[in-house]
């Protein structure tokens, strides 16, 4: 049996009227508006990793969870929790990976916008800070008694030299400076909320946010650790009777969804 669904967050209600209230939906939208239009001739490839959000685009998702659909919202919630739980011992692809193709391209995040519009020298800085931050949670692993395999601690997709502009994207700036200032606008929009260092303290992990509010702050790091050492030692039944059990509080959670943003 799983546990009962999580108590919802205090700050959760509030964030969400806050996003209504505030016209963040629309601000987010032009702002990725000012990103060039792009094609790509690999496209999912930048799919390889859940990629990092920044807070307003965590909470533009949980809007848009309120608004979905039950049987969408209840699978979407429990992909996440699942992703969170076993990331650690398997590396697992974006969920919302799909073949060739991403299953949630026009409401893609700005990471994924912005793949192929660094420089490479940019990028490649970016990806060393992603691998230090990896070493970083092997660290923390290694403290717990747990060695994560070498796969799961590489950097995301390596530079794209395959993304081009579309034609009229050729007078939107696509500089690296300019792509640093949206995403200080966004951190910056985030300050607005009351829920912001809720937010931060995620570190840009969509997936242990659904954990957090699915399964409850301590119990999804507690789930998330015997998950990781049942998988690492081989112990396939028991890993797959918890992601069960996860998964079935997840949905009821996603049932019990509280507020719906306007």
């Amino acid at each position: 049996m799983a546990a009962p669904p999580a108590a919802p967050p205090e700050w959760l209600a509030p964030a969400l009227m806050a996003w209504a209230d505030r016209g963040l939906g629309a601000r987010l939208a032009a702002l990725y508006q000012r990103l060039p239009p792009t094609t790509c001739a690999r496209q999912g490839y930048c799919c390889g990793l859940l990629p990092p959000l920044a807070p307003v685009e965590m909470l533009a998702w949980l809007a848009g969870e309120s608004q979905a659909v039950l049987v969408e919202r209840s699978a979407h919630l429990a992909d996440l929790v699942e992703h969170f739980l076993m990331n650690a011992a398997q590396r697992r692809p974006c969920p919302w990976a799909a073949p060739g193709a991403c299953a949630r391209y026009e409401g893609r995040f700005l990471a994924c916008r912005a793949y192929g519009l660094w420089s490479p020298q940019a990028y490649a800085q970016r990806r060393q800070e992603a691998l230090e931050a990896s070493r970083a949670v092997a660290r923390a692993w290694a403290g717990l008694g747990v060695e994560l395999p070498t796969e799961v601690l590489e950097a995301g997709p390596g530079y794209c030299r395959h993304v081009r502009l579309c034609s009229d994207g050729e007078k939107i700036p696509r500089g690296d400076l300019a792509l640093s200032g949206l995403e200080e606008e966004l951190a910056q929009m985030a300050q607005e909320l009351d829920c912001a260092n809720e937010l931060i303290g995620l570190g840009g992990d969509l997936s242990y946010l659904a954990a957090r509010l699915a399964l409850g702050p301590q119990a999804c790091l507690v789930a998330k650790v015997r998950m990781t050492r049942d998988l690492l030692a081989g112990r396939e039944t028991e890993a797959q009777e918890l992601l069960a059990r996860c998964r079935e509080q997840a949905r009821a959670w996603a049932l019990a969804w509280p507020g719906v943003a306007p």
